[in-house]
């Protein structure tokens, strides 16, 4: 009887402890390293922090984990705001952001989904963020250039629609012989941008598949992806560093919560990008 007492205990005391690892929020930051001979030697250890689906939480030690990370940009890679409720929280953070490097950031459905769209837009223009609404700039360093991009994004209820509008951003997006760095939110639509000349994507939206297996094995999509014609359950892309059609792609697992369901395994992350010549 006392054995299994000691066995049911020990039992409960597992399961807690693996409920407490599962709900784990504590920020974390991850490193890619991305090596290319299309990366001029003037750009080797070029770091870019990313920071994607936010949903106008408040992150402690968010400000000063990116400012220990040194980096030359900084990216925001869509839903920095959430489509109800209010959007200081971003646009502060795209402040405090500014005050530690060059801030770029790419619209999510969520962020277009608000009601005051225009206001949150230029409340952020304020803070000295760039938006790139299917535009490019280009980044000099000691004479070397790279070329950086974002996609809007395909807003829309209908995935015919998401696609088309994807299609016509890719068009108006000039194409450059140097390095190309692309801004896209919708990591589940990635594919889309094979054979564009892109040789860098950076995208969030999957939350790293909100619920994470022990193996790390994303499991669910986000509901706006759910008509999109992309799988719902255990999908393609939800987090980390792919690479398909001649393309680096980092999806970020993101920071926010806008779901019911909890983050399980699935610790709210920060990226850190650092380019890697092979120039040098």
């Amino acid at each position: 009887m006392k054995l299994s007492k000691f066995f049911k205990g020990a039992a409960v005391a597992g399961g807690a402890l693996l409920v407490a690892k599962g709900l784990d929020d504590r920020l974390e930051t991850t490193h890619y390293t991305i090596t290319s001979d299309k990366i001029p030697a003037e750009f080797d250890g070029f770091r870019i922090v990313q920071i994607s689906d936010l949903h106008a939480s408040a992150v402690p030690g968010l400000i000063a984990e990116v400012k220990g990370e040194s980096p030359d940009i900084i990216v925001l890679t869509g839903d920095l705001v959430h489509d109800k409720g209010s959007f200081e929280p971003g646009t502060i953070l795209a402040r405090k952001l500014s005050l530690i490097s060059d801030v770029y950031f790419v619209t999510g459905n969520h962020d277009l989904k608000r009601t005051d769209y225009k206001k949150f837009q230029s409340e952020l223009d304020r803070t000295g963020t760039v938006t790139l609404h299917d535009s490019s700039v280009t980044i000099e360093r000691n004479g070397a250039q790279i070329t950086l991009s974002g996609i809007e994004d395909p807003f829309s209820e209908d995935g015919k629609t998401i696609s088309h509008n994807i299609e016509r951003s890719i068009d108006r997006i000039k194409k450059t012989d140097n390095y190309h760095i692309v801004l896209f939110h919708r990591a589940n639509h990635i594919d889309m941008l094979c054979g564009n000349g892109f040789d860098l994507v950076i995208s969030g939206h999957m939350h790293g598949g909100q619920v994470r297996l022990p193996n790390g094995r994303g499991v669910c999509a986000p509901k706006s992806s759910w008509g999109s014609g992309s799988p719902m359950l255990f999908p393609k892309y939800f987090g980390g560093h792919y690479t398909h059609c001649d393309m680096d792609m980092i999806v970020s697992r993101g920071i926010g919560n806008p779901m019911i369901i909890p983050r399980l395994f699935n610790r709210p992350e920060i990226t850190v990008i650092i380019l890697k010549s092979k120039k040098q």
